[in-house]
């Protein structure tokens, strides 16, 4: 039995050792960007020689997908179950911002590599699925955003596209303003990113 929990124990420690690398390339990506940053940064950052990440990476670009992805995917998910148990356009906005925020909040490097990187992601090997997976993020808020426009609820001089690339944007941003780089908590920067987006897509009373 002994050689199966000393398996087990090893395989835990791999993993384990395999997510410390992941948290120092995330760091390292943020501060500069993906293309700059060479596996070197990242092993001379973690303190290990480089040809040793090639134990548990096959390239930078794994690294970068591993990142990325269950993010943006999550922001997805996210955006769907909102979506699911309502079909006001305002209330699925409002939900939006605010779960959009608390992620960025939680994953504020992420956030930064997102939006600091966003033609060196679309250019990239092996990320065709996170730009697949931002796209749709884009396209399921500009779906709302129209669907808004129909119901009356949101003028009808706006672009659902254009608006959707500023929602988007503003909400990947909220890195910029969060604690402690900036000066907002996530309940506040939520309350203030609510109130522009909904007053600036509402029609003149």
């Amino acid at each position: 039995m002994a050689p199966a929990t000393n398996s087990r124990d090893t395989t835990r420690a791999s993993a384990t050792k395999r997510q410390l690398i992941l948290d120092t390339a995330t760091a390292v990506f943020a501060e500069k960007g993906i293309v700059a940053t060479t596996v070197r940064d990242i092993s001379e950052r973690y303190g290990i020689h480089s040809g040793s990440l090639y134990h548990h990476f096959k390239s930078k670009e794994e690294m970068v997908a591993e990142i990325l992805l269950p993010i943006v995917t999550s922001q997805v998910e996210a955006f769907d179950r909102i979506s699911a148990k309502s079909s006001d356009p305002v209330e699925i906005l409002t939900q939006g911002i605010a779960a959009a925020v608390a992620q960025t909040a939680a994953n504020p490097d992420v956030a930064r590599i997102l939006q600091n990187n966003a033609h060196q992601i679309s250019d990239y090997p092996g990320l065709d699925e996170v730009v697949r997976q931002r796209r749709s993020m884009r396209d399921r808020i500009e779906t709302v955003i129209a669907a808004g426009i129909a119901k009356g609820q949101f003028r009808a001089d706006i672009d659902p596209r254009v608006a959707s690339l500023m929602f988007f944007d503003a909400v990947l941003g909220a890195h910029r303003h969060l604690a402690p780089v900036g000066e907002y908590n996530a309940e506040e920067l939520t309350r203030q990113l609510t109130a522009l987006t909904l007053q600036g897509l509402q029609p003149a009373q």
